[in-house]
């Protein structure tokens, strides 16, 4: 993309235009005047991207086995480096066309992988998937002993089925290699003491004590409401006690970062170990043939034909989930015509409180026009910013409208595209959602081994409407499609609720905090801790033990056995929560912050709850 705008540029300059074109820019207020604008930039200028993005590919595939095999096959494989080879197991898969032998060949190596790190009923069914494929037939012989010795593992009671399957297997190809079937009968006989040290995860999520009548993901503990000097945002009706549940959202729409494409599923974002690939792309991956039919009737249709260009074209993840935002507001309102109607809807709704609720009175979480109603701040973007995203948002309408149908039939060109209404309206949807996606998103995050990681990003428009500060008074955790926001301080009735945008006070100073959220989004922090410039963690340490008092100190008695617990990433049970909260209220009634043991507490309860949620547990070998 960058080379694409550096490109045009060098054309203007060449062409002495530059005052001109963006003199023109500036007189431009709606979105969809910014997109036709540059999209007859890019007629002029003949910036039609020439982008060959990746397909289906033999080669390719044949490439990426072999660098897993070049891993695998290394002295000092460690745990870590079979993730490695299993997502270049699991590349290859996404490469190699469909029904082909390279197919075969990479589900039968992943099957090494998995057996290695004890994920043997995974391990059975990429080997059943090889051998449905035409996987050769002087290879077989170790597929079957890999299943059976797997089968044996489990005590699975089709194991003499398996022995008899494989049998068959030679006696239809002529073969009497006692040998080998010796080794199937031994193969029967293994047995492993422990096939996985891995820990029960927390799936169940929690329940609100009484929902929100305004904001159903919510609690009725919080409301929503709206001032000049904080716009939309989010009080306590209520005290609010450390630990309480006080929303539960689920996101209008989620997508995984390209990294985290050969680990998780596409559709619903599941840690998955044997992923199948989409049948035309090479990057949508799914944890079973359910999840691949719901994405492709969701959004996969349309973005099976147009993501291969944007990642070729370098786009991020919250480019992707502009697209994502855009075919699912078409196809929730049905057509284009009721999407033009609901935005002049939000546009003209003069209630700044109220804008984007249903007709029924509510802020739903799974609505578009609750999404159309966030912020953007088109406002206080330079005139460069808003001219590369109107770029963005131009070459990302191109590839849909020559594509897709998404318009009714593929455009034949550019200058066909530069005439319809209903694309260009569509085009400044896409710079819209460009807008308030950046502002607006929030990272789906994992405990990965022994730290936390954003694996994805999605857009909840209920938890957008919660401000930030330093030192935010909610934590939000990612459970299963959805996010849980846990009060981590008391909370007291009618004050706002905060969340985090960027660095806690404790972790940067106060002018690269606020350098951050400047750039970033748009506004200078007032929260307490910027206002009274509370100090970096190392600077608190002196306040460790002081003023705690001697009924706090007592009570932290089996803190530092919970803290170690944390840290190593054991699963706590509710009491060792319940009694974990009730040693951070005493500490906090006891001090003043900022303090040192608060803020460590803080971070342990973090962790706690974070554990509970989505977690990435790396197999021993």
């Amino acid at each position: 993309m960058r080379e694409l705008l550096d490109l045009l540029y060098k054309k203007i300059y060449a062409a002495d235009k530059y005052e001109d074109v963006f003199n023109e820019f500036k007189t431009l207020r709606a979105n969809e005047e910014r997109v036709r604008f540059f999209l007859k930039l890019m007629l002029e200028y003949d910036m039609i991207p020439q982008v060959c993005p990746d397909r289906k590919n033999t080669k390719k595939s044949t490439e990426l086995r072999e660098q897993g095999n070049e891993k695998y096959m290394s002295e000092s494989l460690t745990s870590s480096l079979c993730i490695d080879v299993l997502k270049l197991y699991t590349k290859s898969i996404a490469y190699a066309p469909c029904t082909s032998e390279q197919l075969a060949l990479a589900y039968a190596n992943r099957s090494a992988v998995l057996k290695k790190i004890h994920k043997y009923k995974e391990c059975i069914e990429d080997i059943d998937r090889a051998l449905a494929l035409p996987y050769p037939n002087n290879l077989r012989s170790k597929l079957y002993l890999r299943k059976i010795e797997c089968l044996s593992i489990l005590k699975h009671p089709k194991t003499e089925d398996a022995i008899k399957e494989a049998q068959n297997w030679l006696d239809s190809m002529s073969l009497n290699d006692k040998k080998i079937n010796n080794m199937f009968i031994s193969a029967k006989k293994i047995s492993v003491s422990n096939t996985s040290k891995n820990q029960t995860i927390m799936k169940q999520l929690p329940k609100l004590k009484i929902c929100n009548t305004e904001a159903p993901c919510a609690s009725d503990a919080i409301t929503i409401k709206y001032n000049e000097k904080y716009g939309r945002h989010i009080v306590a009706t209520r005290n609010i006690n450390v630990g309480e549940v006080i929303a539960i959202e689920k996101p209008y729409l989620f997508m995984l970062k390209p990294d985290n494409l050969q680990t998780h599923c596409s559709n619903c974002l599941e840690v998955c170990w044997i992923n199948i690939p989409c049948n035309y792309c090479t990057y949508a991956m799914y944890c079973s043939e359910e999840c691949k039919a719901s994405d492709w009737s969701k959004y996969h249709d349309i973005e099976c034909k147009v993501f291969p260009y944007y990642f070729k074209m370098n786009f991020t993840l919250l480019y992707f989930l502009s697209v994502r935002l855009t075919i699912q507001a078409i196809r929730e309102s049905n057509n284009i015509q009721n999407l033009k109607e609901e935005l002049k809807e939000i546009e003209n709704c003069d209630n700044p409180r109220t804008k984007g609720f249903s007709k029924n009175g509510t802020f739903e979480s799974d609505a578009y026009r609750s999404v159309l109603s966030l912020v953007t701040n088109v406002e206080k973007l330079s005139l460069q910013d808003l001219f590369r995203r109107s770029a963005e948002a131009s070459f990302t309408l191109y590839y849909l409208a020559t594509c897709t149908d998404i318009f009714g039939s593929s455009m034949k060109d550019l200058s066909e595209l530069v005439e319809n209404t209903d694309a260009i309206f569509v085009g400044g949807l896409i710079l819209r959602h460009l807008q308030l996606i950046f502002i607006n998103s929030h990272i789906i995050s994992e405990e990965y081994g022994l730290n936390g990681r954003s694996y994805g990003g999605a857009l909840m428009p209920f938890l957008s409407l919660i401000n930030h500060s330093c030192n935010p008074n909610i934590l939000r955790v990612d459970r299963t499609g959805h996010m849980i926001i846990y009060a981590i301080y008391p909370i007291k009735k009618d004050e706002q609720i905060f969340d985090n945008y960027g660095p806690l006070y404790a972790m940067l100073s106060k002018s690269m905090r606020h350098m951050e959220l400047l750039k970033d989004y748009c506004f200078t922090c007032d929260c307490v801790a910027c206002v009274e410039d509370w100090p970096l963690f190392y600077k608190l340490q002196s306040s460790k033990e002081s003023s705690l008092g001697i009924e706090a100190l007592r009570a932290l008695q089996n803190y530092p056995k919970y803290a170690h617990m944390a840290e190593v990433g054991i699963v706590f049970n509710k009491n060792m929560i319940d009694d974990l909260l009730q040693m951070f209220e005493q500490v906090y009634n006891a001090v003043r912050m900022p303090h040192w043991t608060l803020f460590e507490m803080t971070e342990v309860l973090k962790r706690v709850y974070c554990l509970r949620g989505n977690r990435f547990d790396i197999p021993e070998l």
